[in-house]
């Protein structure tokens, strides 16, 4: 055995601390005596930050939880939507051209807002109601792979009646306003009465049929892909299912949601035509 195997190994001894030389002439022209082992005079020499500097703590933390919180936001959608689309700009078009209606001569401003509120809200209720009943609804089906139309429409439904049951609540909350404000003169009750029910109808899918009906659409689309189905475009093949009891049971529990969403929704497109034409008999007036 060599001797590096077998000599001890001695830790080399730490180099001895080399006196603050600065430090040692302040203490001494200030009169300056600390004892390391001696913890109240340390405590009596330690640094106490003033106010200044609690201030500037609470800054520095402040500024890190804005930092991050900034970070978090720039992460999210509605970021991406605000920076990089033009849908906030047609927002902010919006804002500014009833903000203008406001501000001229005439009537009451509350009224007049309340008004506008109660209008642009059915407007756009029975525009979102035509643009995915009527238009978007037919050309997609049409158009994509049944999978596919399935998967945006997994993603429209729930934004869709949640959107639709609130601008129905806001038009009727707005509507009653009004009238409130113009003490019930020339008031609608069947006017008020179709917007409850829009709002009702819609609130009812919204919490109720939704959820189940993708529940149901979901297993069934499992099934249909892992035999092969799915594929084809505006028209349902069931092909080996036919003969598969569970996806028959399936198929019935989805088309059953489905046609009572679908019934929902015509039920409250009548009704929203109905309410038009009582806002275009009260323009005439």
């Amino acid at each position: 055995m060599c001797n590096v195997c077998t000599r001890e190994v001695v830790a080399p001894a730490p180099a001895p601390v080399k006196p603050n030389k600065a430090l040692e002439r302040l203490k001494k022209k200030h009169n300056i005596v600390t004892d390391p082992t001696d913890e109240e005079k340390q405590k009596a020499v330690e640094y106490q930050p003033d106010l200044l500097a609690l201030s500037t703590q609470f800054s520095k933390l402040a500024f890190d939880v804005f930092k991050q919180g900034l970070a978090r936001l720039q992460e999210t959608k509605a970021y991406a939507i605000a920076t990089k689309t033009t849908q906030p700009f047609h927002v902010l078009l919006a804002v500014l051209v009833v903000v203008a209606w406001l501000a001229r001569a005439g009537s009451s401003g509350s009224v007049r807002g309340w008004r506008a509120l109660y209008v642009g809200a059915v407007a756009t209720h029975l525009g979102s109601q035509i643009w995915m009943t009527l238009i978007s609804g037919i050309v997609l089906y049409f158009s994509l792979p049944r999978h596919e139309f399935g998967r945006v429409q997994t993603v429209l439904f729930p934004v869709y009646y949640a959107f639709n049951s609130l601008v129905s609540l806001l038009a009727a909350l707005a509507y009653l306003r009004t009238q409130c404000l113009t003490r019930f003169e020339n008031t609608s009750w069947i006017q008020l009465a179709l917007l409850l029910v829009v709002f009702s109808i819609e609130a009812y899918v919204r919490l109720v049929l939704v959820r189940p009906m993708l529940r149901a659409k979901h297993v069934k689309t499992q099934m249909e892909a892992a035999a092969g189905g799915g594929q084809e475009v505006g028209r349902l093949i069931l092909g080996e299912l036919a003969h598969c009891p569970r996806y028959l049971r399936v198929l019935k529990t989805f088309r059953a949601y489905h046609s009572s969403i679908a019934m929902g929704t015509m039920i409250t497109l009548g009704c929203s035509f109905y309410s038009t034409m009582i806002l275009v008999d009260s323009m005439c007036h």
